[in-house]
C-alpha cells in the first residue's frame, strides 16, 4: 500500500540539491539512490522513521559534537502539556507526579550570545555556525529532503532545538501538530553514546506499531508529522549529560 505525496509546490531539481549539500552531507548519501529511497519511504504505508547512519561529513559531525558538548548555555527544560500542541514550564520537583508531563531534559538557550566574540572557543563557534547554516539558515538540508520527497519546504518556518539529556531525562508521547509541519529531523551527535544507555526515539505509527531509533553518533532520523502517529524519547540512562541532538522541524511551503 502506498500514498501519493502532495507536490503542489515544485521541489528543487535533484542534481542541484545534491550539489548544494556537498561538503555537509556524507558523499555516500549524495546519490540519486538515496533520494529515491527517501521518496519510497514517504509513500510507503504504514509509516516509519527514515534513518541514515554516518549522515554528515565525518569532520563536520565530530566538530559539531564537540561544540555541543562544550556549550555553556545548557539549561534545564521541564515542561507539561498546556494543550495538545503547547507546553508550559513547570518546576522540576513536580515532574514525576504531573498528570500532563511533557519533557524533562536540557536545551541550549541564547545561541546568539554563544556566538559572540569570546563566548566560547573560536573552533566551536565556527562548527556551530557552519552546521546550523547548512541545517537551518540556508536551504541545504531543506532542498535535499524536498528533492527526495517532492514536497517544497518553507525557509521561513523551520524550527530548531539543541538538546541533551541527563539520567532519567525523557520526552513523553506527543505529535508536534504545528500547522504545515510535515517532518521532524534529528541529528544525533554524541560520540560517547552507547546503545545500552537508552534515549531512543520511539515512533508509533497509524497502525500502533512502534519503531525505535538508536541515537548512534552521526545518525540522521526523520519522521512524518501526522495526526495518527506519535513519538517520544525513552528515558536516558547514561552518566552525566549525553545524547546531544540537533532537532529541526520542517514545514510545507505555504
Amino acid at each position: 500500500m502506498s500514498r501519493t505525496p502532495d507536490t503542489s509546490q515544485e521541489a528543487p531539481p535533484r542534481e542541484a540539491a545534491l550539489n548544494g549539500a556537498a561538503g555537509f552531507i556524507n558523499p555516500e548519501h549524495l546519490t540519486a539512490d538515496t533520494l529515491g529511497s527517501l521518496g519510497d519511504w514517504l509513500t510507503r504505508a504504514p509509516s516509519r522513521p527514515f534513518v541514515l547512519r554516518d549522515f554528515v561529513a565525518p569532520r563536520t559531525a565530530r566538530a559539531m559534537g564537540a561544540a555541543l558538548r562544550a556549550l555553556p548555555v545548557w539549561t534545564r527544560c521541564v515542561t507539561a502539556f498546556a494543550s495538545d500542541t503547547e507546553t508550559e514550564d513547570i518546576p522540576e520537583s513536580e515532574w514525576a507526579g504531573h498528570p500532563r508531563r511533557a519533557a524533562c531534559h536540557y536545551v541550549a538557550r541564547d545561541l546568539p550570545g554563544v556566538l559572540a566574540e569570546g563566548a566560547m572557543e573560536s573552533a566551536h563557534q565556527a562548527a556551530l555556525r557552519g552546521f546550523l547554516g547548512k541545517a537551518l539558515l540556508t536551504d541545504t538540508l531543506r532542498d535535499w529532503i524536498a528533492a527526495g520527497t517532492g514536497i517544497s519546504l518553507s525557509s521561513k518556518e523551520t524550527s530548531l532545538e539543541l538538546a541533551c539529556y541527563g539520567p532519567g531525562d525523557q520526552i513523553r508521547p506527543h505529535q508536534d501538530l504545528v500547522p504545515r509541519r510535515v517532518f521532524a529531523v534529528n541529528f544525533y551527535l554524541d560520540e560517547a553514546h552507547r546503545p545500552d544507555t537508552g534515549g531512543r526515539l520511539v515512533y508509533r505509527n497509524e497502525e500502533d506499531t512502534e519503531f525505535a531509533v538508536e541515537p548512534l553518533f552521526n545518525s540522521f532520523s526523520m519522521i512524518q508529522i501526522r495526526p495518527d502517529a506519535w513519538h517520544r524519547v525513552e528515558p536516558y540512562g547514561g552518566a552525566g549529560r549525553g545524547r546531544f541532538t540537533v532537532s529541526v522541524g520542517l514545514h510545507r511551503a505555504a
